[in-house]
């Protein structure tokens, strides 16, 4: 399980940003389906995770965005391809009177894919978002390093067991920090 200096980057609630549809008539049918399969995704999170959509961006941990990531270079050096890439930063903020320590997370989910594998890769990489920043070696799980012949389009006991546990450690996000 990655970590960050401060520990786990985590949180009790999460507040979700998805993108909205452009209002381009052409691109309508292409983007309701990825909105839809996002939606299929982020159900499958909600029961596990406190998670709360909202309209605006500014006011989200979690930032979903309906694009292609660009090419990444892999630890051999080669650059190569993915439908999906989640970005963690870790933010200072202040909301109202408090500021506390966030993790903020930019999701890119290509809308290039059919809708299973987009629901697939939108499961996966909210897994990242919420806070599995490892992978699993199962093909069977959502968090599997390298998926199988089938989409997963369901968190397997493993998945769930994975982030039951890190909910249960200690966490500084999102508590407020003293002076």
């Amino acid at each position: 399980m990655a970590t960050t200096a401060l520990g786990l980057p985590r949180l009790d609630r999460w507040c979700v940003w998805i993108e909205p549809p452009s209002g381009s008539p052409g691109a309508a049918l292409w983007e309701n389906r990825w909105r839809a399969a996002v939606d299929r995704a982020l159900a499958q999170w909600q029961g596990l995770v406190a998670i709360q959509v909202v309209d605006n961006p500014a006011a989200a941990q979690v930032r979903l965005w309906r694009r292609r990531p660009p090419l990444a270079e892999g630890p051999d050096g080669r650059r190569r391809a993915s439908h999906g890439r989640a970005t963690l930063s870790l933010l200072r903020v202040r909301r109202g009177e408090v500021t506390r320590l966030e993790p903020t997370v930019e999701v890119l989910l290509s809308p290039a894919q059919r809708e299973p594998a987009m629901e697939a890769t939108a499961l996966h990489e909210l897994g990242h978002a919420f806070g599995l920043w490892g992978h699993s070696d199962d093909p069977a799980d959502a968090m599997a390093a390298v998926p199988g012949a089938e989409p997963v389009l369901v968190l397997s006991p493993r998945d769930r067991a994975t982030l039951e546990w890190l909910y249960r450690q200690p966490t500084v996000f999102g508590r407020p920090l003293t002076p």
